[in-house]
């Protein structure tokens, strides 16, 4: 069974799997309509509540790509907290089969309007499921996602009061989504580092500092490095984590 509006019988598939301290295990669960696939890293024997870091794919990624593993892995390892990550709309197992290969294709399954209310929709019964498991229990939330991981991610940290710190970036007010980011944008008062990359070739970069410029937080900051869309430096991944445990920071989980 698949648990509805944060039931937990039935969410996680097979036995967590541990690696230098770090636990992982899949899980389905049930928002509206739709089955919502994730992965949820925490410290192994975790007991008690801890801060939640909520982890946005990009484009034509997945749950468990690389950066968004390794990001997990972080915040596990160097915070103590939980993280986790769920597959887009048409993305990781979401992906219908008939999925052309093309960027072009993936972006015309995906980049819909009606997928960013379903999104805060998914993330909203993440938190409510994930939060009453013993070991990550009701404590602060972040969020941290780029690219496609901001065009969700950021309409979903302006309508969720929970979230209370978010590392966003490589987007702007562009495409089917763009008008709505810069009205969700001036709904986002929690601290935001914004990540930008010079010389993308994906998202212009004055239609990226508009974005960055609409976000209403008094405290924002934005990071611009040289590169294109996927350059992201390493001291970024740094900073993300500095940033996140700023303003999660609590006392100390247990373990």
């Amino acid at each position: 069974m698949v648990p509805q509006g944060g039931r937990l019988a039935g969410m996680f598939i097979g036995e967590a799997v541990s690696a230098r301290g770090v636990s992982e295990r899949g899980y389905v669960l049930r928002a509206g309509a739709r089955d919502v696939p994730g992965v949820l890293w925490m410290p192994e024997d975790a007991i008690g509540p801890r801060p939640l870091v909520l982890l946005g794919h990009g484009g034509s990624g997945h749950k468990r790509q690389d950066y968004i593993t390794s990001m997990a892995r972080r915040v596990v390892r160097h915070l103590g907290y939980a993280a986790t990550a769920i597959d887009g709309p048409a993305h990781g197992d979401r992906a219908p089969d008939d999925m052309g290969a093309s960027i072009e294709e993936a972006r015309r399954r995906w980049w819909r309007k009606r997928h960013t209310d379903e999104m805060i929709e998914d993330w909203k019964a993440t938190i409510d499921a994930l939060q009453k498991l013993d070991g990550v229990g009701v404590a602060p939330v972040g969020y941290w996602g780029l690219s496609m991981g901001t065009i969700f991610g950021l309409p979903f940290v302006a309508a969720e009061p929970r979230v209370c710190v978010a590392v966003l970036g490589l987007m702007g007010v562009m495409g089917p989504t763009g008008d709505r980011l810069e009205e969700d944008a001036a709904r986002v008062h929690c601290p935001v580092l914004f990540l930008l990359q010079w010389h993308d070739e994906l998202v212009e970069r004055a239609s990226a500092q508009h974005l960055f410029d609409r976000i209403a937080s008094p405290d924002k900051r934005l990071h611009a490095n040289p590169g294109k869309h996927v350059d992201v430096p390493f001291e970024e991944f740094d900073a993300s984590e500095a940033f996140l445990q700023r303003h999660l920071a609590v006392s100390p989980p247990a373990a």
